[in-house]
């Protein structure tokens, strides 16, 4: 992934972020590339290996992807939902963890069909929560939307109602 200075991200945990600095470091006796990025109007900063294989960056999804993102959160079932929280829990840490946007929904829609029948932990909420702002966040950027606008559409295309995804 080719970045620049000024130019967004998405981090799997963090969201969107804006690239701050690009800097090369010599780390253990190997010239190590690392850039800063800056998240929610610079309240958070990290600085992201870049030479990692898993620096759990992407680029920005692009406008025409949105709409297939949301048809995905539409049409995507579960068939069959792991009954024990914890290995529930921990399945979709990875998956929010890969970076990908799909299996992000994929978390979002299993658990909030989830919250609908009341089955949820509160780390699982805290879980659902972050996704949405997390996708959220992309959708604002792409969008040119207020995020809160995002968020209530995620919920009304998951079939979530407002007063269910506040609980």
């Amino acid at each position: 992934m080719h970045l620049e200075v000024a130019c967004q991200v998405v981090h799997s945990l963090h969201g969107v972020g804006t690239v701050e600095s690009l800097e090369t470091k010599e780390v253990l006796g190997r010239e190590t590339r690392f850039a800063t990025i800056s998240f929610q109007d610079d309240r958070l900063k990290i600085m992201v290996n870049l030479d990692q294989r898993n620096s759990m960056l992407r680029p920005l999804m692009n406008a025409p992807q949105v709409e297939s993102i949301l048809d995905y959160l539409r049409s995507h079932c579960n068939d069959a939902v792991i009954t024990k929280s914890t290995h529930r829990y921990n399945l979709n840490l990875q998956k929010i963890k890969s970076g990908d946007v799909n299996s992000l929904c994929q978390v979002i829609k299993e658990l909030s069909g989830l919250l609908e029948e009341k089955r949820l932990t509160q780390k699982e909420h805290s879980m659902l929560e972050q996704s949405r702002k997390i996708l959220a966040s992309e959708l604002s950027s792409v969008k040119q939307r207020p995020q809160e606008e995002m968020i209530e559409l995620i919920c009304q295309t998951c079939g979530v109602t407002a007063e269910v995804s506040k609980s």
